[in-house]
């Protein structure tokens, strides 16, 4: 008769995903797995599978969190706009929370070139936020909000890579305040 786990399944792979947002896929080692998680290595292999398996569920775990993120933005204030210009808010006042970039551009940066199944599950939750994002931004133009005639795919690519700069200028800033000015700089572009 198989044993009842003795541990919270989310809650390990929170602390898991912790410490490689924290050390990166490749420092982090199966004996940092062991120590910081609590657990023997039957148990990660029993109920995550092996390194490469346990960081993948790290990802998609994050990735829903990220797209729950969005959704929640998407249903904030009565017009597309408001929706809009809180993801982005958000978004950035969360990084700056964390103090850390966000765990799918770490992973961007330093697995995804290597590992084609981590990209094509990144570029598969890309798709999703951009998708959220263009169809705020396409209903905003609707509106008139938005006065560009720029296709709303562009637009939302746009927004999505700028995450990551606030995040670089602010590791060589510091100042909160000069990101905030960026963000609304960057939602006055977009209205234009």
């Amino acid at each position: 008769m198989p044993r009842n786990k003795e541990f919270d399944y989310n809650i390990k792979l929170e602390i898991a995903r912790n410490l490689f947002w924290e050390k990166g896929y490749h420092a982090t080692s199966m004996h940092d797995l062991v120590s910081t998680l609590g657990l023997n290595r039957s148990s990660i292999y029993d109920t995550y599978g092996n390194k490469e398996e346990l960081f993948l569920k790290c990802l998609v775990d994050y990735s829903k969190l990220k797209e729950n993120q969005y959704k929640k933005g998407s249903s904030v204030g009565k017009k597309a706009i408001d929706n809009l210009e809180f993801i982005i808010r958000d978004v950035v006042n969360q990084t700056l929370k964390d103090n850390k970039a966000c765990f799918i551009v770490n992973t961007i940066f330093e697995v995804a070139s290597t590992n084609n199944q981590i990209k094509a599950l990144l570029n598969k939750n890309g798709v999703i936020l951009q998708t959220i994002l263009e169809e705020k931004i396409h209903q905003a133009q609707l509106d008139g909000d938005i006065k560009s005639s720029k296709n709303p795919i562009i637009i939302a690519r746009f927004i999505l890579s700028t995450f990551s700069t606030f995040w670089s200028h602010y590791i060589l800033s510091q100042d909160e305040k000069e990101i905030q000015e960026m963000v609304d700089f960057l939602i006055e572009q977009i209205k234009k």
